[in-house]
Order: structure tokens, then C-alpha cells, then sequence
């Protein structure tokens, strides 16, 4: 992807010692993400390199905002990010598996792109819970015309909606299976997509 290129270190020929670098994160970034929970944002990238004979120190420093959907009213909204994390780069002629804070790379490798990890380092940095700020009385500022559309009905507004789907005991417990059924349906099939993308 062209667009993740420019996110490319090139380590070789860098003289021990701290260097800086500074990058922009912006929507065509997370647009190169496929199925991105982020699809726009304005984010700051600092990173100071420590170039050390057998590894590099790379310490971040991410600051900015992006849109995320609310989890109220799914309407979207900007939510700052404030990141700090370190990435260790190690060469070895077997390069295992990413393990967390540690990168390893071939000896014969003389550049990293870094879009994976800032990407990750953006979404770790959000809030479990994402929903719009509070007001004045404590109250999130959500959409009022989304959230009425999303308020849960009782069990009697629930029949006077559907009669047809209420006419008994025995309707309702064969409407209770076939929900449950559906969902099911939906746990396997997240779950074969899932194992999958493993």
C-alpha cells in the first residue's frame, strides 16, 4: 500500500545515538486498514530513535483525535488520543513472530514501517467504552432522534406492536427458539470467520 509507505524508517547508515521523526496520521491512513473501526482522524507521530550497535529503541508519542462510533448512538464523534509506548526493533537470522513491544527483522533488512504498530498503538489507546462526552449534568451528549430510535419497548409495547407474533404461551416460546436459533447461527458463523483470520 503506497499510502503505508511513507510510515517506512530507513534505519541503515544511521549513526549511534538518539534521532527524531515526526509523521502524520490522517484519514487516508486508516483508509489503507482494512475494515477500520477508525475512519478518520488528524493524529501527531513523534518518534525518537535510539540507534544502538545490535537493536533499535524506538520511543512514540501520539497525540490528536479521531472519529469512532458513539456505543449510545452510533453516531460519530471525535475522541482524543494520548499515546506513549516504546517498540524494541531486534534482528536475528530466524525472525520469530512479532512478541508484543519487540519487532524482529533479518539482519539483511534495512527499513521498518512503522503503520502496523502506530495503528494498533492508536486503538489500544482508546477508551473501552467510547461514548460522546458528558454535559453539564453529567448526561452524555448524545443524538436525542438516534437514541429514540434505539429505546428498548416493554413486553406489552412489544404485543401491541406484534399481536400476531403473542397469541400464547406456546407462540412465545417458539418465538424464544427461533431467536435463539438465529443467534446461534450468528455465534458460528463469528466464530468460523474468526478461526479463519487465525
Amino acid at each position: 500500500m503506497a499510502t503505508l509507505d511513507a510510515y517506512n524508517l530507513k534505519f541503515k547508515g544511521l549513526s549511534t545515538g538518539i534521532h527524531h521523526y515526526e509523521y502524520t496520521v490522517d484519514d487516508d491512513f486508516f483508509a489503507a486498514f482494512e475494515n477500520s473501526e477508525v475512519t478518520q482522524g488528524d493524529v501527531d507521530v513523534q518518534v525518537d530513535v535510539k540507534k544502538q550497535p545490535s537493536m533499535l529503541s524506538l520511543d512514540f508519542s501520539m497525540t490528536g483525535g479521531v472519529d469512532v462510533a458513539c456505543d449510545r448512538c452510533v453516531e460519530e464523534f471525535r475522541i482524543p488520543v494520548d499515546y506513549t509506548g516504546t517498540l524494541l526493533v531486534k534482528f536475528t537470522e530466524d525472525p520469530p513472530e512479532s512478541d508484543g513491544d519487540v519487532l524482529w527483522l533479518h539482519p539483511v533488512e534495512t527499513e521498518v514501517n512503522l503503520a502496523q504498530y502506530i495503528y494498533e498503538s492508536i486503538l489500544l489507546s482508546l477508551p473501552y467504552q467510547r461514548i460522546h462526552p458528558l454535559d453539564e449534568q453529567g448526561n452524555p451528549t448524545c443524538d436525542p432522534e438516534m437514541l429514540s430510535r434505539f429505546r428498548i419497548v416493554s413486553g406489552d409495547e412489544f404485543e401491541a406492536m406484534f399481536p400476531e407474533e403473542n397469541t400464547g404461551p406456546e407462540s412465545k416460546n417458539e418465538t424464544q427458539a427461533a431467536w435463539e436459533n438465529q443467534l446461534a447461527a450468528i455465534r458460528e458463523k463469528m466464530e468460523k470467520e474468526e478461526a479463519r483470520d487465525e
